[in-house]
């Protein structure tokens, strides 16, 4: 073989060579955006999960605090139902000291109402509102005439709310 017919040889190979090189950049380039669009996607999975993780996480948050606030006005019922025994009994006092004691009272009262306010916790209607047993608790029943039937007449223990939530129920006196 001659030189000529070598070097005529070598450039008919070549188009093959670029062709095949050519072919496999356009495979190679195929195979990266196929990794591109499997991170992305993975990528987007991940932004998804954390935005419902932190979705989870603020319903937790409030429901925790929820919670708190409510074995907190548990824990003060007492304090509340012997605030209002003072008030009732101090209305039979009937000396001037004994009225700024009473007064001091009702203030630490009115005190208690609005933290509760502040804190979403609300008083169940009593006396004059119709029973309802999903927030009043029954404990003496009576026949009066002029009052309609299943209204509650009186208020033995309040009863409180947050929201549609019972802190406890108030035990009333409720008209057959």
């Amino acid at each position: 073989m001659t030189e000529e017919e070598v070097v005529k040889e070598t450039t008919e190979e070549m188009p093959e060579t670029e062709e095949v090189e050519q072919v496999e950049q356009v495979e190679q380039e195929e195979t990266e955006q196929e990794k591109l669009e499997e991170l992305n996607r993975r990528y987007l999975r991940v932004c998804a999960d954390f935005d419902n993780y932190r979705r989870r996480t603020r319903q937790d948050q409030a429901a925790s605090y929820e919670e708190g606030v409510m074995e907190t006005v548990r824990a003060l019922m007492p304090v509340i139902d012997s605030v209002d025994s003072a008030i009732k009994a101090s209305r039979q006092w009937e000396t001037d000291e004994a009225r700024e004691i009473t007064e001091g009272i009702v203030l630490i009262g009115q005190q208690l109402d609005e933290a509760f306010r502040k804190l979403g916790v609300e008083e169940i209607e009593g006396a004059g509102s119709q029973f309802d047993p999903n927030v009043h608790e029954v404990v003496l029943h009576s026949e009066e005439e002029g009052e309609p039937e299943n209204t509650v007449t009186e208020v033995f223990r309040k009863g409180y709310k947050k929201g549609d939530r019972v802190i406890r129920h108030s035990m009333v006196k409720v008209v057959n």
